[in-house]
């Protein structure tokens, strides 16, 4: 059984920046950062990993994707920060460090180009580490995915296009992992707002 969840959603403009503009950065999150959740009261909750626990206990049904008891919900979230810290965030930062990035924030970001070599070799050696942790597994935390995978996923598939280093055939273990989140329906969903910008691993779900 699939979870269910109730809830209104909005869709932020972000090539065209609008989470930098006065109107969201004044009314949503000053941050300018996405995504954002406001609750009931009024509050809002900005974060991924807050945003989706927040969700995960919330919804009706189905499988939580942060565990169901203390053991698996601290395994799941150890990976959940390795993934992030390791892979995630250095693979977007050395994204940022590029004139790409600076064309696309056009001043409404600090961006950093003299860390972007190191950037890199922060997330090869991530991604280096979480090939050999792969091995014998179909996903980071067991035979399921869980909020770790879809983390991971969430960057790497959506990045693919632009970052030419990311899924080398050498690390086979992270590129099989890659197709089997691919081959998932709601994989394939997720992306269809970034398919212009995506290039899928070849045989994955369109």
């Amino acid at each position: 059984m699939n979870q269910t969840l109730s809830f209104q959603a909005e869709t932020i403009d972000l090539a065209n920046l609008a989470n930098r503009g006065k109107l969201y950065r004044s009314t949503v999150n000053p941050r300018g950062e996405v995504p954002a959740l406001r609750l009931d009261d009024g509050r809002v909750v900005i974060e991924i990993t807050a945003v989706c626990e927040y969700f995960d206990e919330m919804a009706a049904g189905g499988r939580s994707l942060i565990g169901e008891t203390p053991e698996e919900r601290a395994t799941v979230r150890m990976w959940t920060r390795r993934v992030d810290m390791e892979i995630a965030q250095p693979m977007v930062a050395w994204w940022r460090g590029g004139a790409d990035a600076e064309d696309f924030y056009r001043g409404n970001r600090t961006l950093s180009a003299a860390g972007q070599r190191d950037n890199r070799l922060i997330a090869d050696r991530g991604l280096n580490q979480l090939d050999d942790d792969l091995i014998g597994l179909n996903f980071l935390c067991g035979d399921h995915p869980m909020l770790a995978d879809i983390l991971l996923y969430g960057f790497m598939g959506s990045m693919l296009a632009l970052v030419p280093w990311l899924n080398p055939p050498s690390r086979r273990n992270v590129a099989a992992w890659l197709q089997r989140m691919a081959d998932r329906p709601t994989s394939a969903n997720a992306l269809i707002p970034f398919e212009s910008h995506v290039s899928l691993p070849p045989n994955s779900a369109s």
